[in-house]
């Protein structure tokens, strides 16, 4: 999985990750896991790589990561942020 590469732009603020959609013409304002799973999914990631980074980095159970994961990925996907 891989973010969508046009008319999408991020900038790091502070602990934030602030991402503006240009097609959408919205934004978001990203902290924590979603920052994490972000900036995973620039490079792109598999959903396994996904909840190994928050199972390592949050330390939580590999569950309750797989959850975060795919409602993550949903809303991007329903937002059209996501290539493919």
């Amino acid at each position: 999985m891989r973010l969508r590469q046009e008319d999408l732009s991020w900038h790091v603020a502070g602990d934030e990750l602030v991402v503006l959609d240009l097609d959408g013409s919205t934004y978001l304002k990203l902290n924590g896991s979603g920052r994490v799973l972000w900036e995973q999914l620039a490079d792109g990631s598999t959903r396994d790589d996904l909840v190994t980074v928050l199972v390592d980095r949050f330390e939580i159970s590999q569950n309750r990561a797989a959850t975060d994961v795919e409602t993550f990925v949903a809303e991007l996907q329903r937002r059209g942020l996501l290539d493919g």
